[in-house]
């Protein structure tokens, strides 16, 4: 559903996480760590010298969404504009009064003020609101300057709506591209960041939220071990090397974009992130060919997108096999 495959002999394109792994990040150092149980709140005030105090750390963007599926959004209307990230989806079914799809995809755009007509439908039935998003888009890539909604929605509608934001694929976008949301301006904002798609280690779940009003129900509600001896040893990593860090993200940003440049005949929205969607057409035949020459790439009925695939760019080498995959595909469509 998530994409990824077993088989190490397929080249696997259906994950959107980086082909690349920082130099200081050196899993073997922190095996020390899994020989003890390493409590959150021992890293914690560090960390959030480097990236908020309002920040708490979480096992990766799922353990987030889990406990707002349980508790802040029990009895809401929930609201999701499609397409995205379908775990939202799951998540709501767990307490809330009501989840609400709302398609804003149009001319390849995100069109978010579609959404508010339907927040004064919810509002009025359900008394209060939770709306999840992905910030860029998963599964397109497309990045908006959301600002002012979200500005607009705090003015309208205060508490009775509570807004989060998944900013998974942020670190993919080009610096110059970004518009922060402040957090200080919206007391009914959660920012939900992970460290797993930029740092191309899946199998460590570490992430963390920002916010200002539910911080205290995060440091609640999170398992006391989940991110593991694992997570721990990668986040001090990231701390004691934020210079390398930072130089990373910005290499990074610099790759991707060159390699969607190579397939910007197949891209069929504007992406700014390490994937993009790109229409195959006759799915069957794709997939097949995809399989014969032991490639892999994400199906997309879960994003009711038939007759397209979402591709998570590879390294150089790879990403060449791939592209001359699909010519060979369109040409014989």
């Amino acid at each position: 559903m998530h994409g990824g495959v077993k088989d190490e002999n397929v080249i696997d394109f259906s994950i959107s996480v980086n082909a690349f792994v920082p130099d200081f990040i050196i899993l073997e150092d922190n095996m020390k760590y899994e020989k003890k149980y390493t409590y959150v709140e021992w890293i914690e005030e560090d960390f959030r010298e480097v990236f908020g105090h309002d920040s708490v750390i979480v096992a990766g963007a799922t353990e987030a969404f889990h406990i707002i599926g349980w508790t802040i959004m029990r009895n809401a209307s929930v609201i999701i504009p499609q397409p995205n990230y379908t775990e939202y989806e799951r998540v709501a079914t767990f307490s809330s009064a009501n989840v609400r799809k709302v398609c804003i995809l149009e001319e390849k755009n995100l069109k978010f003020e579609k959404l508010l007509p339907i927040i004064d439908e919810e509002i009025k039935k359900y008394g209060k609101v939770v709306l999840i998003t992905g910030n860029p888009n998963n599964p397109t890539g497309i990045y908006e300057d959301i600002s002012k909604f979200i500005e607009t929605i705090d003015y309208l509608y205060g508490d009775k709506v509570t807004f989060v934001l998944d900013e998974a694929f942020i670190d993919f976008v080009p610096r110059e591209k970004i518009v922060p949301i402040d957090i200080d301006k919206f007391e009914n904002m959660i920012l939900v960041k992970t460290f797993t798609k930029i740092l191309g280690i899946p199998g460590v779940r570490i992430g963390y939220v920002k916010t200002r009003k539910y911080a205290n129900l995060f440091e609640h509600y999170r398992s006391p071990w989940a991110i593991g001896g694992m997570g721990y040893g990668v986040i001090d990593q990231i701390i004691k090397n934020q210079q390398e860090y930072e130089k990373f993200i910005q290499n990074t940003v610099t790759y991707h974009g060159k390699e969607r440049e190579r397939f910007a005949e197949f891209i069929e929205f504007p992406s700014l992130t390490n994937y993009f969607v790109c229409h195959v057409g006759d799915e069957q035949k794709w997939f097949e060919l995809a399989r014969q020459n032991k490639i892999h790439t994400r199906k997309m009925h879960d994003f009711g997108m038939e007759g397209y695939t979402r591709i998570g760019l590879k390294s150089q080498q790879e990403n060449a096999i791939l592209y001359e995959l699909l010519k060979r595909h369109r040409k014989e469509l």
